[in-house]
């Protein structure tokens, strides 16, 4: 894969990410990558919070063709899973059982008071 194009737009009409699956609102600040795998051109649409989590949780380190949704969202799963797991209740904690995107936000949060 090759990227030909990396902006960050302001949208102008509802997309929907490539990572999470969710919608990116019209006014929203997105990620927009254009890119060349096996001489096809595409674009790559996400929330800027879900590109940030890719990297910050490393999820580009074993995808040999590049991170796509399910991947991200395998990845995402599983850090919920590792770190708010609730033996108690043998299930996500409560207060973790979010929607993707919002699942998204709570972990840079939680990753940033890590730091």
């Amino acid at each position: 894969m090759k990227v030909l194009r990396n902006k960050t737009p302001i949208a102008r009409k509802e997309h929907r990410c490539e990572f999470c699956g969710e919608v990116i609102h019209v006014g929203e600040k997105y990620n927009r990558q254009t890119n060349v795998y096996d001489d096809r051109v595409y674009d790559w649409v996400s929330h800027c919070d879900c590109s940030q989590l890719a990297y910050e949780l490393d999820m580009f380190d074993d995808c040999d063709e590049g991170l796509d949704g399910d991947g991200f969202i395998d990845n995402l799963n599983q850090y919920v899973y590792d770190n708010h797991y609730d033996d108690k209740i043998d299930d996500i904690a409560k207060d973790w059982q979010l929607s993707r995107y919002e699942l998204v936000k709570k972990v840079l949060d939680e990753l940033k008071k890590e730091e």
